[in-house]
Parts: C-alpha cells; sequence; structure tokens
C-alpha cells in the first residue's frame, strides 16, 4: 500500500480517536537497533533497513512523547494501575556502539528511559555477528538465519582472529555502565550469541541465556532488568519454568501489538520494530500505531 494512503488512513482513525481509545491503559513497546548520523554515505553494511537516521530517530521520539505517557520498559511491565492514556517503551537490540554514540545522547536530552536487550557475546568477545558481511544480501541473510552450517565466517579485518572483527561496532562495558549509570537505561539479556533460540537444543539454549544473564549481573547489576528479548523474535514458549528459575519474568518477540499489565502472556509479548522507511516517513507514525492491537 502506498505511503500517502497509509497515512491517509491511519490520521483519519486517529482524529476519530481511534489510537486513543485502542491504546487506553495499554503499553506499546517500540524497537530500534541502529541509529546513525545523518547523512551518512552508504557503506557496505548489510541489514540497512534496520538503521534509523538519528534526526528521524529524536523526531519519532518527540512525536510519541506527544501522543503517549513514556516509561521505563520495567516500570510499565508491574504498574498496578495501566496508565489512563497509552503509554509508550523504547527497547534496542543487539549492542551496537551506535546506541552510546548516536541514540544515548538523544534520550538523555529529551529525559526518555529505555532498554537495551544485549547479546554479550558481541561486548564481552568482541565477536562480529554473522551476518556482518558485506557480501550478503538482506535476501540471503533471511534465507541463511535458519541454516546455520551453510552461514559463511564474519568477515575479518586482515587478520585470522574473528574476535577482532567488528570491534568498533559493539558496546564495551564501559559504556554500558556510563548509560546505566543514570537511571534512564536499563539492560535485559538478548542471547549470548544471538543463535536462533529455536534451532538449539534446551540445554543449549538455557546455557546461551544463563550465560548472557549472569554477565548483565556481573557488569551492571543496578541497571539490569529480567526480562528476555529473544534473537529474531524466535520464542520458545516451553522454555518458560527454567527462564523463571533464573529469575527472568517476561520475554518479548518481534510480532506487533501492545500489552496491559493483566496480560497473562509473558514468553512472547509484543514489540512493534521502527525500520528505516518508517522513520524516514512520519507521516507514517499514525499507521504504525493504529497496526499496534
Amino acid at each position: 500500500m502506498r505511503t500517502w494512503l497509509k497515512s491517509a488512513l491511519a490520521r483519519a482513525y486517529a482524529a476519530g480517536g481511534g489510537l486513543r481509545r485502542q491504546h487506553a491503559g495499554r503499553l506499546v513497546v517500540l524497537t530500534f537497533h541502529r541509529v546513525r548520523p545523518d547523512g551518512e554515505i552508504a557503506q557496505a553494511r548489510s541489514m540497512r533497513n534496520l538503521e534509523v537516521p538519528v534526526s528521524d530517530f529524536r523526531r519519532l521520539l518527540v512525536a510519541m512523547r506527544a501522543r503517549y505517557e513514556p516509561v521505563a520498559l520495567r516500570d510499565g511491565m508491574v504498574r498496578a494501575q495501566p496508565p489512563p492514556r497509552g503509554a509508550f517503551a523504547i527497547t534496542f537490540d543487539d549492542g551496537w556502539a551506535d546506541n552510546f554514540h548516536h541514540a544515548w545522547p538523544v534520550l538523555r536530552e529529551l529525559n526518555l528511559p529505555a532498554t537495551l536487550f544485549l547479546a554479550t557475546g558481541a561486548v564481552e568477545d568482541r565477536t562480529a555477528f554473522w551476518w556482518q558481511n558485506p557480501a550478503l544480501t538482506d535476501h540471503e541473510i533471511e534465507r541463511l538465519k535458519h541454516q546455520p552450517a551453510a552461514r559463511p565466517v564474519p568477515p575479518v579485518a586482515g587478520m585470522a582472529d574473528k574476535r577482532v572483527a567488528g570491534t568498533g561496532d559493539f558496546l564495551t562495558w564501559n559504556q554500558v555502565r556510563d548509560m546505566g549509570c543514570s537511571g534512564l537505561v536499563h539492560f535485559g539479556p538478548h542471547g549470548h550469541r544471538h543463535e536462533l533460540m529455536t534451532l538449539l537444543s534446551r540445554e543449549e539454549a538455557l546455557a546461551d541465556i544463563r550465560r548472557c544473564w549472569q554477565l548483565l549481573q556481573e557488569h551492571v547489576p543496578e541497571a539490569v532488568v529480567p526480562l528476555l528479548s529473544w534473537p529474531n523474535g524466535d520464542a520458545r514458549e516451553d522454555l518458560a519454568p527454567d527462564l523463571a528459575a533464573l529469575g527472568l519474568q517476561a520475554a518479548f518477540g518481534t510480532r506487533r501489538g501492545v500489552m496491559s499489565v493483566r496480560d497473562p502472556v509473558r514468553w512472547n509479548l509484543p514489540r512493534n520494530n521502527v525500520d528505516r522507511n518508517m522513520a524516514c516517513h512520519p507521516e507514517l507514525l499514525p499507521w504504525l500505531l493504529m497496526r499496534a492491537r
């Protein structure tokens, strides 16, 4: 559907009070990945659709704050009473360094809380994700997600040790602690190796999540939240008792939607992804919100 038609339909729905009624007393969780400088020359990076220019990021958050009550995700999860109007929470996945360099200054300026779900292998081991290969198209990446044996080795900048690859792409523990000390930013597990949990055995999946959770508790104990983000949104409902035993309380997937404090579903909660196209077309924000049901 064309951008102008989506925008027109959603604006009409919002003008009639549809969004206000739809989200009253509920929480809309937004998901970002990377926030990049404005006007950046296109580089040979995969998954650029998940990168949002910093000015678009700021404009979208200002627009959300005008419509909804901003809350920290952990606070929105435990409220005894739902907010009288719709609320929103900001989340990031993976652990990219640009979250610190470009997103964090905006969050601090606007005094908006956020939760970063970290794939701790990238932070702790400085290991590139397998899809950080400029030879891969986004279509190929989607195809290979569920074919681990066929994935290429992550690119290495002239060195044999893959730990060196992409070192500057990821947050450091010092940067994590700097954000955590502010009280605005909290951190939850996103798996250690960012593997799809549905491809792992029960033991492997739990070991991966446990390692991630332990590293977060070790490095930034004052800012952790007992909330998991499933890599790629591939949820494992059968792990719920084990995750609870680790001290985790809920998990988020990637399906669109909203949640309430009384939502009985706790291990595949909805989030709404903000991609490059949506962020670059602010008129599409009501469309994203209208589809969050």
